[in-house]
């Protein structure tokens, strides 16, 4: 009994971590030839590769029932990280010039590698565990701090803007990545080509309307008044950096 609640564990543990499978299927259509859009998952496959022979991609939007993710550049080439999607299938739609390409992907788990990671775990299971302070995980002071709350989804805008590159991408984010978002940008900011680099976290209250008005119109998240989301970010890089040059 014991053996089996240790292995469902260790299963589930393994689905999260590993085991992830993702299919893509790439634009066959005129429009995308004509562009000569190049379509196609990086060796490891975990990153779709864009990349436009005559147009720069302006932006591209990953998104299904329960995500949307916007990343806007200007550039032939784009590289969109896919290791942090949830299992589902999402829509993939890139806009080059006045086209839209409207692409697919399936994200889903590979069982084989599951069960092969899964034994080779469970062949080690007399190996003890000492628990010490060192290991045991603590809770992230930024929760408290920005008031982050489990369970809900945020609007998140991240703005890149040093001189080897500039762009945008917006998402809704759970809380463990904007934890992770906001000690990236604090450190970045305390760089020398990090310190021009924006940070913002906003509430959804809506997720589907917030997303279906966000889809229509992506300055959305800047206005003023709203039922769906907290039009004041609850966590603005800005304020930090302001603060900070006047400590200087």
């Amino acid at each position: 009994m014991i053996k089996g609640y240790c292995f469902l564990v260790l299963l589930l543990t393994t689905i999260f971590s590993y085991g992830q499978e993702i299919t893509f299927h790439e634009n066959t259509s005129y429009a995308a030839r004509k562009l000569n859009l190049v379509q196609k998952l990086n060796k490891s496959g975990d990153s779709l590769i864009l990349e436009s022979g005559r147009k720069p991609i302006q932006q591209v939007d990953i998104l299904n029932d329960d995500y949307l993710e916007t990343i806007e550049v200007d550039t032939i080439k784009v590289k969109v990280d896919l290791k942090k999607l949830a299992i589902g299938n999402y829509v993939i739609q890139a806009k080059v010039g006045r086209d839209w390409i409207v692409m697919y992907m399936e994200k889903k788990l590979d069982i084989n590698e599951i069960l092969n990671d899964t034994e080779t775990k469970d062949s080690h299971d007399s190996e003890k565990v000492i628990i010490t302070d060192e290991n045991v995980s603590k809770p992230d002071q930024n929760s408290d701090k920005y008031l982050l709350k489990e369970n809900k989804m945020y609007w998140v805008v991240y703005e890149n803007n040093s001189q080897f590159s500039s762009g945008k991408t917006m998402g809704l984010k759970y809380i463990d990545e904007i934890q992770d978002l906001i000690s990236k940008i604090e450190l970045e900011l305390k760089t020398k080509y990090g310190r021009y680099n924006k940070l913002k976290v906003y509430e959804v209250y809506d997720k589907s309307k917030f997303m279906q008005k966000q889809l229509k119109n992506r300055k959305y998240y800047k206005s003023k008044k709203s039922k769906f989301f907290n039009v004041s970010p609850i966590y603005n890089s800005k304020d930090l950096a302001t603060y900070e040059s006047k400590s200087e």
